[in-house]
């Protein structure tokens, strides 16, 4: 994609690009060599963008539009997690540029979308060239990382006390 001051100002409004400056020439030349990276996709309402349990290898920034999280309950039926507009700032799918894994959600096109795709092959290879890209990158994906899972704890032990509350109350085992 070809660069332009917009797609700049919308990149380093990403929490994943926040450390960078758009006023600090080194940071704006790769911040450039990221926006050519990125490739324009579109999504028409209903559609997948990510299903969750498919490998994964990019990272989507929403550009235009509205998409709904889901998630898989055990019984494999879908929930609604949270709806996200693209005035939010929205990119999700950044644990594929640390690690090809499969999709922990899906992410469902709920308005005709626009996205901005970045593969993490090609992310990690501007790395090399460009080591702060990465440093800064992957301190803020190891950031989100660390914060959903003290989330994860949390829940796991309120649920743990409240299954221990229950078994106590009713004096099984």
């Amino acid at each position: 994609m070809e660069y332009t001051p917009e797609l700049i100002d919308k990149i380093v409004n990403l929490e994943i690009f926040s450390d960078f400056n758009k006023d600090n020439e080194v940071h704006k030349e790769i911040l450039k060599k990221v926006c050519i990276l990125l490739e324009p996709q579109t999504f028409n309402v209903g559609e997948y963008i990510i299903k969750e349990g498919e490998l994964g290898d990019s990272l989507f920034i929403l550009y235009e539009g509205t998409v709904q999280i889901k998630r898989n309950t055990p019984s494999n039926e879908q929930f609604a997690v949270v709806n996200l507009a693209s005035e939010q700032n929205v990119f999700f799918g950044e644990v594929a540029l640390v690690d090809k894994d499969t999709r922990s959600a899906s992410v469902l096109a709920l308005t005709n979308c626009k996205t901005l795709r970045l593969d993490g092959t090609k992310f990690k290879a501007l790395c090399d060239e460009e080591p702060i890209l990465g440093y800064y990158v992957m301190y803020r994906i190891s950031r989100r990382i660390a914060g959903s899972l003290r989330r994860s704890n949390r829940d796991m032990m309120t649920l743990y006390a409240a299954l221990l509350d229950e078994v106590e109350g009713n004096g099984e085992i």
